[in-house]
């Protein structure tokens, strides 16, 4: 139940990535890239200060402690995953296809680990379950589908997010960017 109550609670911080496709709504492309870009670069000079000096994020230690995972603890973190992954999102899809895929990252993904973590029951591949994926797949397409079409897009889309997940690589990058490549690719040859 503790990894259940530590899962939610960095979701709550990954709900912060919801500005990235809210920005490209209301603003655009070269706004959102900018805002990215700055994050982005800030995010990966802070990282490697950090990881350069062996110093644990010392300030904040008491807050982000129990939100860092120990691969964290020593490499780069999710949020600079996440950043890069929203730039070449943005960059390389359109609106539609980029906000989707943004959405998937976000809200799918973080609804999979919340149900992964206290549902889930079967293991699929090494703390990924079944309840997740499924939830990461259900919510995926739902997002998907509201914006963009055709359906079969959607259901690329949301498919993609859910096999990336379950790869041992840090999915806030390969979520966003495979679902997105999925869409962007059914869209073009449709």
């Amino acid at each position: 139940m503790a990894r259940s109550r530590t899962e939610l609670r960095r979701k709550y911080i990954h709900l912060i990535g919801l500005v990235v496709p809210a920005l490209y709504w209301l603003t655009g492309k070269q706004v959102t890239l900018c805002f990215v870009a700055f994050f982005l670069f800030l995010f990966t000079a802070f990282e490697l200060y950090r990881i350069r000096r062996g110093i644990p994020v010392k300030k904040a230690a008491t807050i982000a402690k129990p939100l860092i995972r120990s691969h964290e603890k020593r490499g780069i973190g999710a949020h600079v995953f996440f950043a890069a992954g929203a730039f070449v999102v943005v960059l390389a899809y359109p609106k539609e296809v980029a906000i989707a895929a943004l959405l998937m990252a976000t809200l799918a993904d973080g609804g999979a680990a919340v149900v992964g973590s206290m549902c889930g029951r079967h293991k699929l591949i090494g703390r990924k379950t079944l309840e997740g994926s499924l939830t990461l797949f259900l919510i995926a397409i739902v997002l998907a589908a509201w914006l963009v079409k055709p359906f079969l897009a959607a259901f690329v889309g949301a498919i993609a997010a859910a096999c990336v997940e379950l790869l041992p690589t840090n999915d806030n990058l390969t979520v966003p960017v495979a679902a997105g490549l999925a869409m962007h690719v059914v869209r073009y040859f449709s």
